[in-house]
């Protein structure tokens, strides 16, 4: 079954690669003429274009860009001149940190409010943690970002402690000051985030909360609130697992928003300027690696769940796909 996923992985990431190549070739413009300059003539421009292989079919141009990803060469920029993997390594550092961070806060606020929807009695107050999930959800990024720089922006906000845009010089060699960089933008994602995790825990849990383990658990001395954390949550980590694997794979574009908000130097300034300047080759490398993380992390998830519930494996990939949540 593993096989099949990774074939099926293998599959999607051809269409994928197929689908970005078409969709930046018919944006308009002409690279060759973007390079070249206002100044240069048509001359310049047509050998410019055979120097680039923009002169070749698209068939052929496809092909020699699929082999150089094969080889694990994405190619260099024409504009800058430096590795599209370099770069991307690089900016990767911010992208993948903030991700990180994001997840780890959509943890801290979903599934303590996820377990405490559950155990509250009052009917009223599981209709408010209803509704406050249901409206979290709803936030646009963009829209908190703002409201957080409001409150804690430094130099701009009511309790200005935070920074609100850049990323220091040095990178992580300043731990604290990079991480500071980072809450804002990560608690912009993680407040939206969070409320889904509390909604798949709350969900999990209620089925759990059904069944006799729970009240085992309380019979053996336990209040509910302890039980549905000790042995509830337990119970629902397969269930938990595909939500944060979804949440991570939906964060590798999610974050993009959040970067241009708070001007963080991660994968969305690279891939924005690659494509407003028409660099086709940097910016179908950058869309493809995003796509193929994307991907993995869905991947991922699958084999998570036949791990934690081997039933999964034998009741074929559709069974997996619903065991993920999705």
């Amino acid at each position: 079954m593993a096989v099949r996923r990774l074939l099926f992985f293998a599959a999607a990431m051809v269409i994928l690669s197929i689908l970005v190549f078409l969709v930046l070739r018919v944006l308009p413009g002409d690279q060759a003429s973007l390079i070249a300059g206002l100044n240069s003539t048509p001359e310049q421009v047509a050998q410019l274009r055979r120097q680039l292989g923009l002169d070749r079919s698209y068939a052929s141009q496809y092909f020699s860009w699929l082999q150089a990803v094969f080889r694990g060469d994405l190619g260099t920029s024409l504009l800058t001149g430096q590795s599209v993997a370099g770069q991307a390594a690089q900016r990767s550092q911010v992208t993948f940190p903030l991700i990180c961070i994001s997840l780890v806060l959509s943890a801290l606020i979903g599934i303590p409010l996820g377990v405490s929807s559950v155990a509250a009695r009052r009917p009223a107050v599981q209709n408010i943690y209803r509704i406050a999930a249901i409206g979290a959800a709803a936030i646009p990024a963009l829209w908190l970002g703002l409201l957080l720089i409001m409150l804690f922006g430094r130099g701009t906000g009511i309790i200005g402690v935070l920074p609100v845009s850049g990323f220091p010089d040095d990178g992580w060699a300043s731990p604290l000051e990079a991480v500071r960089s980072l809450i804002l933008p990560a608690a912009s994602v993680s407040v939206i985030t969070g409320a889904s995790v509390m909604r798949y825990t709350r969900s999990g849990l209620l089925d759990v909360a059904r069944t006799d383990y729970i009240s085992m658990s309380m019979a053996a001395g336990m209040t509910r609130r302890e039980a549905l954390w000790k042995t509830g949550l337990r119970l629902v980590v397969p269930q938990l697992a595909s939500v944060f694997g979804i949440t991570f794979a939906g964060m590798v574009t999610g974050v993009l928003v959040v970067e241009q908000l708070f001007a963080l130097p991660g994968l969305s300034g690279m891939l924005m300027r690659d494509i407003q300047n028409r660099d086709l080759l940097a910016a179908q490398s950058e869309i493809l690696l995003l796509s193929a993380l994307f991907f993995a992390a869905g991947l991922v998830v699958d084999i998570m769940c036949i791990i934690t519930d081997p039933r999964l494996d034998s009741a074929g990939p559709d069974a997996g796909t619903d065991g993920a949540g999705r």
